[in-house]
């Protein structure tokens, strides 16, 4: 099981890195995504620019501790763009499964251990949707999201709330 293995990883990576070793979970929506954003909101993907700026902020956060964990729907795409990177674990799901469209409420295993990565991270660096936006809600910590997230559903709920405040640990670049 991926999970398990998910743990044995930040279990080896704080005792080989040191007890402040923060991590931070990446959620990178992209595949169904793209065309809902254009359609209902006119906003594009973030880019691997906007990744990387929220990379770097937790890094002169945390003075270079942080790890970040990459979850994603395309993590071709992820590893195209971060493996290079030494701070960062490709740890998700390499496939999201398809939907069963038989079972509509049957969820598989993929979904509920990327979810539960992201949980167990410190901080969180969202794309958009509202399984990031669970994952960042429950690992706690500090949040960064893409300046048009105000701009999407989930956003604009966010900000009705009153969560999106950087005195909440809520992050917009």
């Amino acid at each position: 099981m991926r999970l398990l293995h998910a743990k044995e990883y930040i279990k080896s990576a704080k005792q080989r890195n040191s007890l402040d070793t923060v991590f931070v979970g990446v959620h990178i929506r992209r595949t169904d995504y793209a065309n809902h954003l254009e359609v209902l909101y006119q906003v594009d993907q973030v880019n691997e620019a906007y990744f990387t700026r929220a990379m770097d902020f937790y890094q002169s956060k945390y003075n270079n501790s942080a790890i970040f964990i990459i979850v994603s729907d395309d993590m071709e795409w992820a590893k195209n763009s971060f493996q290079s990177r030494p701070d960062v674990a490709l740890l998700g799901n390499e496939k999201v499964l398809a939907n069963d469209f038989k079972h509509p409420f049957k969820y598989s295993e993929d979904i509920g251990e990327d979810l539960a990565l992201l949980a167990n991270c410190n901080h969180t660096i969202m794309s958009f949707g509202t399984f990031g936006m669970w994952g960042a809600i429950m690992a706690g910590g500090n949040v960064v999201l893409p300046s048009q997230i105000l701009e999407v559903k989930e956003g604009i709920l966010l900000n009705e709330a009153q969560i999106l405040d950087p005195s909440k640990g809520w992050f917009i670049m």
